[in-house]
């Protein structure tokens, strides 16, 4: 039998990545309807249920008709923020799926580059998070919510790409359990991250004990970033580092489990 050289063999550009790759992931994603309810129906649900009552109380002494500041804005934002939340981590846990069907030993296989694999994940859920902080922003407006323009690029920029660490996230629970539990485990977690974070309730109205402990949550940095541009107020000094500390610490988490899944096949 005549033996194939395998050093003869061109590697792909790129680490193997394509384009038809990438929009074959997009197109598996948005076949999960699933994540497109949460990412896209729930929040404008949160919006009519809850920011739009209050469209007309003021966050200031200022009412809202004299361009005071609308306590549905930060409402607006959070759900915003909660929606790409939920595609990035979704878009992370998916590996799970494929890990247990056996379509990543499949591409481990292939001349695909592991890390091309995981950055074609992250952009996939990039492109949803931008779609879901879009749809969010756009109906907020529709229903009256609306801010400078200023304001909301720079508040919907933010809840977008500060989005990337909950993809750490979803990919390193993906990588950590089994196809099973890897939602059962990351479904009732990331609400209750939300809640701690101030996405579905506002800090202040919370007892001083809960407001000091959310500062050590992950979501916390997302939501005071997204929160103070959408109204036009400094952040605090502490969202960008808390922000960055998590980030690290999924990523981190995310590498682990990938290395330690590798070297089980």
């Amino acid at each position: 039998m005549e033996r194939i050289d395998v050093t003869n063999r061109n590697v792909p550009r790129y680490g193997g990545f394509t384009w038809t790759f990438f929009g074959l992931e997009l197109k598996r994603l948005f076949r999960n309807y699933s994540v497109i309810i949460f990412t896209v129906v729930f929040p404008v649900a949160m919006l009519l249920l809850v920011a739009l009552p209050l469209k007309n109380t003021s966050l200031t002494e200022v009412p809202v008709a004299k361009d005071g500041t609308s306590a549905a804005l930060p409402i607006m934002i959070s759900m915003a923020v909660y929606a790409a939340l939920v595609g990035s981590t979704m878009t992370g846990v998916t590996v799970a799926y494929e890990r247990g069907m056996g379509w990543s030993r499949q591409l481990r296989l292939t001349p695909l580059n592991p890390l091309i694999y995981i950055l074609i994940k992250v952009g996939t859920g990039m492109v949803l998070s931008a779609i879901a902080v879009i749809i969010t922003v756009i109906a907020g407006a529709l229903l009256g919510i609306t801010a400078p323009l200023p304001n909301v690029i720079a508040a919907g920029v933010l809840a977008w790409l500060t989005s990337l660490s909950m993809t750490s996230l979803g990919l390193a629970v993906g990588y950590a359990f089994p196809s099973q539990n890897a939602m059962r485990y990351m479904g009732p977690l990331l609400p209750v991250l939300a809640f701690m974070g101030g996405l579905f309730v506002p800090l202040a109205a919370l007892p001083e004990l809960v407001q000091l402990t959310a500062q050590f949550t992950p979501l916390w940095g997302i939501a005071n970033l997204a929160q103070s541009a959408i109204i036009g107020v400094a952040p605090s000094v502490w969202a960008v580092p808390s922000l960055l500390f998590w980030f690290a610490a999924f990523t981190a988490l995310a590498v682990l489990f990938f290395r330690r899944d590798t070297q089980r096949v």
